[in-house]
């Protein structure tokens, strides 16, 4: 499953190498369409009947299927349409995806057992630090008119604090599943805090740019997502696979 999903992953990456049609967005389409594929099969072998599926993989499921009809609209506005795809429709389902996400990762919680305390602590941190930014960049240097988008701040401001989130679990996570495995189980939570890593630095950067008008950095910053949507499908690929393996060991004892 994996190698099938590396090696799909590489298709798409080529698509983005020789700028096959960049501005209808496909390579982020590919990547994540594959992925949910990929995500669906996984899902769909870890269990023997419906009704005995894990509800947590619902929320990941749903938060792939968000993000790729987020990535379709982006190409639609983008491509088809020729407007601005940022901000857009498109971004509510992003920001739908991200929310299930983080509620994935919340109930998984139920298992590691981390104080989520130390992790809101450091949000609330670096929010007050994007706030500050933003504060001296628009009412100190004016270098941006406040009226002139106000949901570009909102997403600027909401994109890299949800990023954070997961960057933060995952690496807790990982750090309790080091301590109690055995089994080298909790390896994936690497890839999937650095899913989070990338999206974070391309959003923030996308939406400064956006705002700010700097340079055009679309094509670097699809290679990232390109990234992101390759090792998080990895990642919980791998979950997905290990818990159905233990939950088997488990049940055979």
């Amino acid at each position: 499953m994996i190698i099938i999903s590396i090696f799909t992953e590489i298709i798409s990456l080529s698509f983005y190498f020789i700028g096959f049609y960049p501005q209808y967005n496909i390579s982020n389409i590919l990547s994540a369409g594959i992925v949910t594929f990929l995500i669906i099969i996984s899902i769909q072998k870890s269990t023997d009947s419906i009704r005995n599926i894990d509800k947590t993989y619902l929320f990941i499921l749903s938060s792939l299927v968000c993000l790729l009809t987020a990535e379709f609209l982006y190409g639609y506005y983008d491509g088809f349409l020729r407007i601005d795809a940022y901000p857009s429709f498109a971004d509510c389902f992003y920001l739908i995806g991200y929310i299930l996400f983080v509620l994935y990762l919340y109930l998984l919680n139920k298992s590691y057992k981390i104080e989520l305390g130390f992790i809101i602590s450091a949000l609330v941190t670096f929010s007050l630090f994007v706030i500050y930014i933003l504060y001296v960049s628009i009412f100190i240097f004016e270098i941006y008119s406040f009226s002139n988008d106000v949901i570009g701040l909102i997403l600027l401001y909401s994109y890299p604090v949800l990023d954070a989130f997961i960057i933060l679990v995952a690496i807790a996570y990982y750090l309790r599943g080091r301590s109690i495995s055995i089994s080298k189980g909790h390896n994936y939570w690497i890839l999937i805090a650095l899913f989070g890593l990338l999206s974070f630095i391309a959003d923030l950067i996308f939406g400064f740019n956006d705002l700010l008008k700097i340079i055009d950095t679309t094509m670097f910053l699809d290679l990232l997502y390109d990234v992101g949507y390759i090792v998080l499908g990895i990642g919980i690929i791998i979950k997905i696979i290990y818990s159905t393996r233990l939950g088997r060991n488990i049940n055979f004892k």
